[in-house]
């Protein structure tokens, strides 16, 4: 099954699924530092998916973790609204992202593996479990998210690691990730197995900012996912990167290990907000020129078959 705001699917009933959005960031440091990041508005998320629904989105998996304003209630509104189906995660960004008095780095790895697994388990706290008191609201987390930064894990990452793997091994969800500019996979596959997670769990976010197909081909052969979420955001790498990329992957026999977003982050992103390219993008303008390249049959692996494969609660899947 998967796990969403409003209640477990079918996995056969996911549909066109963007594997890494933010629907809703809402507050707390980080997007008081970057005013871009703001993202508060329900009515503004409803009015961005109406396009992308149109042209055949059926779920989404909101990336929003822990310390970003993530709101729950928020996001079962969107999907009730929209009619689709929203993945909520529970879990941290990189650490940079927090206080240096943040409980992260105080609390051992099982006190934080209860306290996402109850996320997952009864339902998220409305406040991002800010605390001292919990305002816990009936949507469920539906996989956990860990971020690594540049070429490094960072301060308390591995013990947020054992605590994935705490709560992988209680839940049967899978594991989401922050690699910074697509950086470290081995290592954080590395670290996940020690941990118990195999790389059949493990969702690899923003690894195609490291776009060497021998790298990502290897990681793919470890069972990871690899979220392609560059596609409509140029500034970063034109299309026809991606385009190739997958291409190349396509060719050594990867196709099903590939998952796409556009992870549209910030307000500049959003049409409805005055910015672009938008969330339909993907649909409208990416996934065209794939099919225009010969790669039609990954268009619906990547966005139909392989999410409803990676994002299912278990323990991982014969390949």
């Amino acid at each position: 099954m998967i796990r969403t705001v409003l209640g477990d699917v079918d996995p056969a009933d996911l549909g066109v699924t963007f594997a890494h959005e933010h629907l809703l960031m809402t507050g707390d440091w980080p997007v008081m530092d970057e005013p871009d990041f703001r993202l508060d508005s329900v009515d503004s998320a409803v009015e961005e998916i109406a396009p992308a629904r149109a042209a055949g989105l059926s779920a989404v998996v909101e990336m929003t973790p822990l310390g970003f304003g993530r709101s729950p209630r928020g996001l079962a509104e969107i999907s009730r609204r929209t009619g689709v189906h929203v993945v909520a995660v529970t879990g941290f960004h990189k650490v940079g992202y927090y206080s240096d008095r943040h409980w992260l780095h105080r609390y051992s790895a099982e006190q934080i593996a209860g306290l996402l697994a109850a996320e997952i388990e009864q339902g998220m706290d409305e406040h991002g479990l800010v605390g001292p008191l919990l305002d816990r609201t009936a949507a469920r987390a539906g996989a956990v998210k860990i971020g690594t930064g540049y070429h490094r894990f960072g301060r308390s990452v591995g013990k947020l690691i054992e605590a994935a793997g705490i709560v992988h091994a209680r839940t049967g969800v899978p594991v989401t990730t922050h690699t910074d500019q697509g950086t470290g996979g081995h290592e954080l596959l590395d670290a996940l197995a020690r941990a118990g997670v195999p790389g059949e769990k493990v969702v690899l976010g923003h690894i195609d900012h490291n776009p060497d197909p021998g790298y990502l081909a290897e990681l793919a052969a470890r069972g990871a996912w690899l979220a392609f979420d560059m596609p409509g955001r140029v500034k970063y790498a034109p299309d026809s990167q991606s385009v190739t990329l997958i291409a190349a992957l396509h060719e050594r026999g990867h196709s099903g290990r590939l998952l796409l977003g556009s992870d549209l982050a910030r307000r500049s992103y959003w049409r409805s907000l005055g910015g672009g390219p938008g969330l339909d993008y993907l649909l409208t303008r990416f996934v065209p020129r794939l099919t225009a390249a010969g790669l039609g049959e990954v268009v619906k692996r990547a966005l139909v078959t392989n999410p409803a494969r990676a994002f299912s609660l278990g323990a991982g899947e014969e390949r």
